[in-house]
């Protein structure tokens, strides 16, 4: 089997996508030094100890790859880590871009976000042409995330063969943002009293990991896919949960003014204090936004089919069925 090194195979994705990659791979993965993945016991891979800051470890990774696959990245909406996204997210894509094409690699997959596309005020459908809207919001993760898309852009300019997938918000197995101490876990406990006013693309992270695999085989270089899944509002994307795991959804949404006085003055004391997840400052100026978002061009031309986001959030939850 041809060789196929993955960076982030500790993440969320990366445990889901990894038990996929080593049906079809040899399966390469970098690794901090002494680290242990739990998700990785039982896959036939080899490990590449280092950090996305260490050339050789990636070096070392890139040789002889015919496929590199790069998830790793930082996500956080606290202004705080702003610079350490720079360095993750923007710089270390730009690297191991650059090293990828220096190793004559067949294709890289960069995994992007929607939070690279864009946004609307209103309830409707963007695709990959959307211009980006974010910069005022001065939120880093979505600005740093663009940034590495034209990082890996300019490789591609130089020779590099890339895709560029742009998944939602994921539910599956193993995620531990909306699983322990989150989301779900408050929806289950009645702690939430509030949906958001805007609207969200959400995804059974198995459909999205198997469009990986199809943007590997079917992209076409230098492009970006959109790997969607359900666009719903607030109030159904908790009443989904919330039937999910058999609790009361919060009926109650905000008036739009109202979220966005409440952003103001968490940024006030934000600067003064710091930021405290999981609600920031960052976090209400995205609250009433739409992001909703259509997979048609990855239908068309990957063959791309999500299935509904409920077998996810069952997953998360750890409710078999």
């Amino acid at each position: 089997m041809s060789p196929c090194f993955l960076t982030g195979a500790s993440g969320f994705v990366g445990a889901n996508l990894a038990p996929l990659l080593a049906q079809r791979h040899a399966l390469r993965c970098l690794v901090r030094p002494g680290q242990h993945l739990p998700a990785l016991e039982g896959i036939a891979h080899e490990r590449v100890e280092g950090t996305l800051a260490d050339e050789a470890a990636l070096v070392r990774g890139l040789r002889g790859a015919e496929i590199v696959v790069h998830l790793a990245a930082i996500v956080s909406f606290r202004p705080e880590d702003r610079a350490a996204m720079q360095r993750v997210n923007v710089d270390a894509t730009a690297r191991i871009a650059a090293l990828a094409r220096d190793a004559r690699v067949r294709r890289m997959l960069h995994m992007s976000t929607i939070s690279a596309v864009g946004c609307t005020d209103d309830p409707r459908e963007l695709d990959e042409l959307a211009p980006y809207n974010f910069g005022p919001l001065r939120i880093g993760y979505c600005d740093t995330k663009r940034a590495a898309e034209d990082a890996v852009r300019a490789e591609v300019a130089r020779g590099l063969d890339a895709v560029i997938v742009n998944p939602p918000s994921m539910y599956g197995a193993g995620d531990r943002r909306k699983a322990d101490g989150s989301l779900i876990e408050a929806l289950l406990q009645g702690r939430v009293p509030f949906a958001p006013p805007g609207g969200i693309n959400v995804a059974n992270v198995l459909d999205v990991c198997r469009g990986c695999l199809q943007a590997l085989d079917h992209g076409r270089r230098g492009e970006r896919y959109i790997l969607g899944g359900e666009n719903l509002t607030g109030r159904q994307l908790f009443a989904r949960i919330a039937k999910v795991v058999g609790s009361s959804p919060p009926t109650r949404v905000p008036p739009t003014w109202l979220v966005r006085m409440l952003a103001g003055a968490l940024g006030a004391k934000e600067a003064l204090l710091g930021s405290r997840p999981p609600i920031t400052a960052q976090i209400l100026r995205l609250a009433p936004k739409w992001f909703w978002y259509s997979s048609r061009k990855a239908s068309d031309e990957l063959g791309y089919e999500p299935g509904p986001v409920d077998p996810g959030i069952r997953a998360a939850a750890g409710i078999d069925g």
